[in-house]
């Protein structure tokens, strides 16, 4: 499979997984703060400490909420968040075991799953594969994600996933090929995002990040790809994957994740009710980007 080049940050999953668990078990965890102590969190409650790290803003966390939740207020919905620092610690959490419908984030489940099984040998992907894994991670090509779906056995490509990687809150769909419909959290999607290099080798984290960061202006659907974390927001070396939905339930989807250049993970997973225009959707996701990223 083609390679971009070398990644400068390694994420580190294991402290990730161990942290964003004790916070959705309602646990007591440590958040780092500024000064280099550590300060007490009860793990369930809104939001932990925002530090000073390169690219996340370096405000107070009720601060920094209370310009995502009036932003996603004024829009109707609501906005999850989850923002861990380049070595996996959490920075800041919202709403992290709120289940929601994934959209096209499950597009980046399925791709580093089968990525997974080839470099394991128990499946050879083609050049045709790594063709749709592409197009479906670059352009959110619909097509693409529903050939390597049927192909691939979709919903055993999510569920041993998130098994592996211990998702909780992360399963397939309910009605069998409707991927869109598969479930997952904040705090999920950060673990997952943190974990790559735990599921991938080197050249295939990279070949999938570097991916992500050649994510089209206008996807295969002719939807927009420009907001959240692609709105200009964050730093120019994000790797994103944006996902939209409607059509399930009485509301509309619209999710913005991804790796920043120097190694922090932002989630940002929005809901809204269907009288919501994307246009007001997309601000609410542009304003939860710019509170979180500087």
């Amino acid at each position: 499979m083609p390679r971009p080049a070398a990644l400068p940050h390694r994420l580190r999953g294991a402290i990730v997984t161990g942290v964003v668990a004790a916070l959705i078990a309602g646990t007591v965890a440590l958040a780092s703060v500024p000064d280099g102590t550590t300060s007490p969190m009860a793990a369930g409650t809104s939001a932990s400490f925002v530090g000073g790290g390169d690219g996340v803003a370096s405000v107070g966390a009720s601060d920094v909420l209370a310009e995502v939740d009036a932003a996603a207020a004024r829009a109707g919905g609501t906005v999850s968040v989850v923002v861990l620092d380049a070595d996996g610690d959490l920075v800041l959490a919202s709403g992290a075991d709120e289940p929601i419908y994934t959209a096209s984030l499950v597009k980046l489940l399925v791709v580093a799953r089968l990525m997974e099984l080839d470099q394991s040998g128990a499946l050879t992907l083609t050049a045709q594969d790594a063709e749709l894994m592409a197009a479906a991670v670059t352009s959110s090509d619909d097509g693409a994600m529903s050939a390597l779906w049927v192909e691939y056995d979709g919903d055993r490509l999510v569920a041993d996933l998130a098994d592996e990687l211990g998702l909780t809150g992360t399963t397939p769909p309910e009605d069998a090929g409707r991927w869109g419909q598969a479930t997952t959290t904040a705090a999920d999607v950060a673990t997952f995002l943190s974990s790559l290099d735990q599921v991938l080798e080197p050249g295939d984290t990279e070949t999938l990040l570097g991916w992500m960061r050649s994510a089209t202006d206008t996807a295969a659907d002719g939807f927009d790809q420009t907001f959240g974390l692609l709105s200009g927001s964050a730093d120019d070396g994000v790797a994103a994957k944006q996902g939209w939905m409607t059509g399930a339930g009485d509301g509309r989807q619209l999710h913005s994740v991804g790796v920043l250049a120097d190694g922090t993970v932002v989630v940002l997973l929005g809901g809204f009710p269907a009288s919501t225009s994307w246009a007001d959707a997309r601000t609410a996701l542009d304003a939860a980007a710019a509170a979180a990223v500087t």
